[in-house]
């Protein structure tokens, strides 16, 4: 119930594991990126919503799942607030959407009275419970996790195998990467490559100052399509993540939405198995951060210009990249089906148990 945003053939893996799955979407999505029914996979049976009491009463599913972006915060309330069956809330971004468009009070509403919720990490839990306190049972995920069909193993060797040069990817924004930052890039002959078609009104004026500075070392690719992540993005000696300075130094009422997010690019550079860069934000929370350290597959940037040091240590670089190799799993949908199935079984005992 709600929208699937990215990664949304990801649900298909309920019905792989034996599930039946029904669809109630949100109305008038705001963005190409909540993907809602009819989907073009699978065999999801779409609930109308001007007859979603009348259907859900004849259908009787065993739980509700509500996910995941901000846009479904209404229809998520509506529904939970309108029916007995068990309900799980699993929200991603975000918090500070809520606040700023007068849904924060239903969001709090969802978290406190859902009978299970999903958060897509643990400092987002233990920020909501700032507000909530204890909230029952729950569960980590992350929203946008790929399905594990593209987690292939066409592995391509990498350009820097032939060049002596490190190339970096971006799949998606540049965020917070500049013109400055390009420059010093190039100086220790360090390429971006950059994967995006969206967002033209502020990739084009980057585009044309950062190709002014480093003509030879930023390059424009067209988009990678899920299938070819493995073998397109393996080709990069580290892929970039959202690069931002944190200044919550450890205080969980500072955090922003930078803190506590994952980005959906984390996944398709997993898939690759590649390093992944970030700022060094060690003295404070950073979910990203937290998730890169715990599996050893990140490069964090100090100093800017100390980067390409740390890509001349091959030794370490390859010891990143297996590590990326090894533990790519962790962000597939498919590996924690068992886990959410498991949860939701959970959740609709205590449901029962409730009721009794």
């Amino acid at each position: 119930m709600g929208e699937l945003a990215y990664n949304a053939e990801r649900i298909y893996a309920l019905e792989e594991a034996g599930h039946q799955l029904f669809g109630l979407w949100m109305q008038n999505p705001a963005y190409t990126l909540n993907t809602v029914g009819p989907l073009p996979f699978g065999n999801v049976e779409d609930v109308p919503y001007e007859k979603w009491k009348e259907r859900i009463n004849q259908i009787k599913p065993d739980i509700i799942y509500g996910l995941l972006n901000g846009g479904a915060i209404p229809l998520a309330h509506e529904v939970m607030i309108h029916t007995d069956i068990p309900f799980v809330w699993h929200f991603k971004e975000g918090p500070s959407f809520a606040m700023s468009s007068g849904l924060w009070s239903k969001l709090i509403d969802l978290y406190s009275k859902a009978d299970g919720k999903i958060f897509i990490n643990e400092e987002n839990q233990r920020w909501y419970q700032l507000f909530i306190g204890d909230m029952g049972s729950a569960f980590i995920m992350d929203g946008d996790l790929p399905k594990s069909d593209y987690f292939t193993n066409d592995f391509s060797l990498p350009f820097s195998d032939s060049d002596n040069a490190i190339h970096t990817v971006i799949p998606g924004r540049p965020i917070g990467i500049g013109v400055n930052e390009i420059k010093l890039l190039a100086d220790q002959n360090i390429h971006v490559h950059l994967y995006n078609e969206n967002y033209a009104e502020v990739r084009e004026p980057f585009i044309k100052l950062a190709t002014s500075v480093a003509p030879s070392h930023v390059h424009l690719h067209n988009h990678c399509k899920p299938q070819d992540w493995v073998k397109e993005f393996s080709q990069y000696d580290a892929g970039w993540l959202h690069c931002f300075h944190s200044i919550n130094n450890g205080n969980l009422f500072k955090i922003t939405w930078n803190d506590l997010n994952f980005p959906a690019r984390m996944n398709s550079l997993a898939a690759a198995g590649i390093p992944m860069l970030q700022m060094d934000n060690s003295r404070h929370i950073v979910a990203m951060q937290s998730q890169i350290k715990k599996y050893d597959i990140g490069i964090f940037i100090n100093q800017w210009e100390e980067l390409g040091a740390q890509f001349h240590n091959k030794d370490r670089i390859k010891q990143l990249r297996r590590n990326a190799v090894q533990n790519r799993k962790f962000f597939s949908f498919d590996y924690y089906v068992p886990e959410l199935i498991s949860f939701f079984r959970k959740v609709i005992d205590e449901k029962q148990r409730k009721n009794k």
